[in-house]
């Protein structure tokens, strides 16, 4: 099975993966042969990539943090809260049970997916991506509370936080963001750069989400404090309070870097994506000053930022699919299917990242297969 941007799906090909639509609908079934007007049905619908069988690549097994029910359910949810609260916030007692039983629930089914999903042993934290583009506030706003949840969460099993902490840690990274339901969603879309008076209204959404957080019944306050503190910097220069390394919670310090990673590795109006490899150099420049560089490279370490299946052009002009997470979570095993020329190889072979240290991933996904 092999992910591909739509531009390179072609017809004839089969689905590798069902397409579910959120409500649970299975749109197409796994092996369904895609034609000429069922892929520009899915471009339409803002699909971006799709998992597609590849007889070079049938042998490689995709890992999926979270099952399509719980990522359906977090989705419908997580939305209808955030645009509860845009119309108006939680009027009534009954609106606050039920955010805090719908942000209960979520764990939850986040952190059993998760401790099915992972042995013991392993000590790699997935990452999560998405067949669709993300066109909408909303939709920013749910994939990026997602993906800093799995990332917390998985933490925090791999540091064995106690039941209390876990969920206090993880429900702060799902709501991290909560508070934007406050800010004008024209400023929070603006594509050019913002007036400093925009800037500071944009900077209020800490405090709206503490303040939305904190008295939640089921709410943990540490979750209300990564809503709090999650822009603020160890060397004092974050907001709102501009607190350094000692006055910040370690659980808020953590929600802020992987909420800019994520970030980084997402486009926004104003920006493009950045490459998963650029976006860990910039967190290692911020090492020692907004965040510990303890903390940056223990993510370096233990994050798979290209996840099997993936298409990349390597430095060589190369293409290929990453076929095996290696310890050097950066550097992954590469199954390489064309040369420099775009042309197909008749034995495609295995080059090992980790060994091959003057070789580089130079593209990722939908980029990677544009010859140039």
């Amino acid at each position: 099975m092999r992910l591909l941007p739509i531009p390179s799906v072609r017809p004839g090909m089969r689905l590798g993966k069902a397409i579910v639509s959120d409500e649970g609908k299975t749109l197409l079934g796994d092996g369904m042969e895609l034609t000429q007007g069922l892929i520009h049905k899915l471009r339409q619908l803002g699909y971006h990539q799709l998992y597609v069988v590849d007889p070079r690549t049938e042998d490689i097994v995709t890992h999926e943090p979270l099952r399509d029910e719980t990522l359906r359910f977090v989705r419908t949810n997580l939305i209808g809260l955030f645009q509860q609260l845009q119309r108006g916030g939680l009027a009534t007692p009954a609106d606050r049970k039920r955010f805090s039983a719908t942000a209960e629930r979520s764990i939850q089914l986040i952190m059993e997916d998760l401790n099915d999903r992972y042995s013991p042993d392993e000590d790699t934290v997935m990452l999560l991506h998405s067949n669709r583009r993300h066109f909408t506030m909303v939709e920013h706003f749910f994939h990026n509370a997602l993906n800093v949840c799995v990332y917390a969460a998985r933490i925090a099993m791999l540091e064995h936080y106690d039941e209390e902490n876990t969920v206090a840690f993880s429900m702060g990274a799902l709501l991290h963001d909560i508070g934007n339901t406050q800010i004008s969603p024209a400023l929070l879309q603006k594509a050019s750069a913002l007036s400093p008076l925009e800037y500071a209204e944009i900077q209020k959404h800490t405090e709206f989400g503490y303040r939305l957080l904190k008295d939640l019944p089921g709410v943990p306050p540490l979750s209300a404090f990564c809503a709090l503190q999650h822009h603020e910097k160890i060397d004092g220069t974050g907001y709102p309070d501009a607190l350094t390394g000692p006055d910040i919670h370690p659980f808020a310090l953590w929600v802020g870097m992987l909420d800019a990673y994520d970030a980084m590795t997402n486009p926004r109006p104003y920006r493009p994506a950045i490459s998963p490899d650029h976006a860990l150099e910039l967190l290692f420049t911020s090492a020692g000053t907004h965040y510990p560089k303890a903390q940056v490279e223990y993510f370096r370490n233990r994050v798979a930022i290209y996840p099997l299946g993936v298409s990349v052009r390597l430095s060589t002009g190369e293409t290929g699919i990453v076929c095996k997470i290696n310890l050097a979570r950066h550097r992954p095993v590469v199954r390489v299917l064309t040369n420099p020329k775009g042309e197909d190889l008749c034995t495609p072979y295995e080059i090992d990242l980790s060994r091959h240290l003057h070789i580089m991933i130079h593209r990722v996904g939908e980029e990677a297969l544009v010859h140039s």
